[in-house]
């Protein structure tokens, strides 16, 4: 919340195929040799190269190579090779739909398997996407992009850097389609198809091709993912380009040397849209760093894994390089989260149970993670190792734990948690579920995923309805159109609701702002600089009918709040004016109040 002051990436996944089993046997021996096999992960440097894979294809074509998984598990004997990193598969499986790694390599699975995710979050997106009304967040965009673009830019020097490359993306789309709430929410609606495309692909690279179907379905049916669709906000593009970002880190991990750089180079551009777009996004590095560091635990005094964790700390340095700008500006305008201090609705830790969209969603989902992982222990290890790989640990654990765990424990010094910063780690929660959805089989799973369908299905109806986002400034809008005086002014108490006027054309954008002193575009702020409170009051004394806006609770006799939810006044802002409370109404989290003289 401020203040006022393509699904081609899906199918590109898998034109970088895996080296397959047998030419692993082939090339074993020279692998050993080289005493690659000696760190703790399995590196670059140990897969074959293309001499050995090309007589591992010709034995296998005579009939004479069989295809030799040789990898161990990571509490194996300690001469034996370590487990695979994440992007590579710990070792074959003959079960129906589940990744075969024989001399046909990496299996991606059917098309369709491939399409499904993005298809069906867009279209859970889309469905309804101009129902809800536009709410304080989206009325905020709306209030930036209706300025003349250096006026934008002179804005963003004040407040709200932290969106502002999405304010400039958004920018020219606004001024050449309009203002309206499918031309704004349509962008998030494709960055969630793009994310849950990711989400998929990191399933079927880390576990199996029904392991990514069922971990990209879960991503587009949690309410969340399709919540943060249907807004004119950044937050589905962070979520999208997290998802990127990792997915391009096991790729990364799982390439041969030659091939390490321009994975490299695509997760170092990654790190830097990720922090572009909101720089909380930035907390899916210490995750990474966490995934790198047990990746090459053991593996440092080798060449490859200490080049690897060289490799990895550049591109990671250079992303932060280029985001930096926003960093300083973000931290320099700090003062526009002060509210976080007040707020209870969307931060603390409980919060952290309904990131899902609901407890009721949370919950299904982890019962289904926890039967799963209940039932592996009966499994042989071999088949728990297939299901549940150390691989998927690795990077999702990290991804889902850090992000909360840093802001929260950020928030102990200063405010800085609300929900919204750690969507983020919402994919990680869907490739741990798909995990669990997979191990239960095609039959069983389906029930499973349907189960947490229908867990989402009341929080889905209810946020694509017209108050689904909180706020109902539409509602209120055609509260002030039907009943407005000429003459009669508008005061919000809370300036996190004095963009409000700036959604719609109609109800409160036609009626004038008595607080205000100075406009958006002058003072380069978004809703403009309001007059003291002394000045405000003298004001009152010279208007017939203020409609007062009140966000979050009713104050009959209201006190002017600042940034931080504190009041500016010991004493009611209606003090000493001539204007007595006349009627009030409640549209949602929202309160109009009437005030007239008697």
């Amino acid at each position: 919340m401020t203040s006022p002051r393509g699904p081609r990436a899906a199918a590109g996944d898998d034109v970088k195929a895996v080296p397959a089993a047998g030419a692993d046997a082939a090339a074993g021996n020279g692998a050993a040799g080289n005493g690659a096999a000696k760190s703790g992960a399995v590196t670059a440097a140990s897969q074959p190269d293309a001499g050995s894979a090309g007589s591992a294809a010709a034995q296998a074509r005579s009939g004479q190579a069989q295809a030799v998984d040789t990898r161990t598990p990571v509490n194996a004997e300690p001469d034996a090779p370590p487990p695979a990193p994440p992007g590579q598969p710990d070792h074959p499986s003959d079960k129906p739909g589940r990744e075969v790694h024989q001399s046909g390599g990496y299996q991606p699975g059917p098309l369709w398997a491939r399409w499904l995710p993005p298809v069906v979050a867009f279209l859970i997106s889309f469905w309804g996407i101009t129902g809800p009304s536009f709410w304080r967040d989206e009325a905020a965009t709306i209030a930036a992009l209706k300025r003349p673009l250096g006026d934008l830019i002179k804005m963003l020097g004040n407040v709200d850097a932290v969106h502002g490359a999405y304010y400039l993306m958004m920018w020219p789309v606004e001024h050449v389609l309009g203002s309206g709430a499918l031309v704004l929410r349509l962008p998030s609606a494709v960055a969630v198809a793009i994310g849950a495309a990711f989400v998929a692909a990191l399933g079927r690279r880390l576990i199996s091709p029904w392991a990514g179907v069922a971990a990209g379905l879960i991503y587009a049916v949690l309410p969340v993912t399709s919540r943060y669709g249907q807004e004119a906000r950044s937050y589905a593009m962070v979520m999208t380009v997290a998802a990127i970002s990792s997915y391009l880190l096991v790729r990364m991990l799982a390439a041969e040397p030659e091939r390490q750089r321009r994975w490299l180079a695509g997760y170092g551009a990654s790190i830097a849209v990720l922090g572009i777009l909101n720089i909380f996004g930035l907390l899916l590095v210490p995750a990474h760093a966490v995934t790198m560091a047990m990746y090459c635990r053991r593996g440092l005094r080798e060449q490859a894994p200490r080049r690897l964790a060289i490799g990895w700390l550049t591109a990671v340095v250079a992303g932060l390089v280029v985001a930096s700008p926003l960093l300083v500006l973000g931290f320099l305008q700090r003062g526009q989260i002060a509210w976080l201090g007040v707020n209870t609705s969307s931060s603390g830790v409980r919060t952290l149970f309904s990131l899902s969209g609901s407890y009721l969603v949370t919950t299904s989902v982890l019962i289904v993670i926890a039967v799963a992982l209940i039932l592996s222990t009966e499994m042989s290890r071999e088949k728990r190792r297939a299901e549940w790989p150390w691989r998927l640990a690795q990077l999702s654990l990290p991804w889902l734990i850090l992000p909360p765990l840093l802001l929260l424990a950020a928030s102990t010094v200063q405010p800085v948690y609300t929900s919204r910063y750690i969507l983020l780690c919402i994919p990680a929660l869907a490739l741990i579920g798909g995990a669990a959805i997979a191990s239960y089989g095609k039959i069983v799973g389906t029930i499973a995923l349907g189960i947490i369908l229908i867990a989402g299905v009341p929080t889905q109806l209810g946020q694509h309805g017209e108050a689904g986002h909180f706020d109902d400034i539409r509602a209120i809008d055609r509260l002030i159109a039907a009943r407005a005086q000429p003459g009669d002014v508008v005061l919000y108490t809370n300036p996190n609701a004095e963009s409000f006027s700036a959604a719609y054309s109609f109800g409160l954008g036609k009626l004038r702002n008595i607080a205000l002193k100075q406009g958006p575009i002058p003072s380069g702020t978004l809703a403009g600089t309001d007059v003291s409170v002394a000045a405000l009051k003298s004001r009152l004394k010279h208007v017939n009918r203020v409609w007062v806006v009140e966000i979050n609770r009713l104050e009959t006799d209201p006190l002017l709040l600042g940034l931080n939810g504190l009041p500016l006044s010991p004493t009611p802002v209606m003090d000493g004016s001539p204007l007595s409370f006349r009627n009030y109404w409640h549209e949602q989290g929202d309160f109009v109040v009437l005030y007239s003289r008697s």
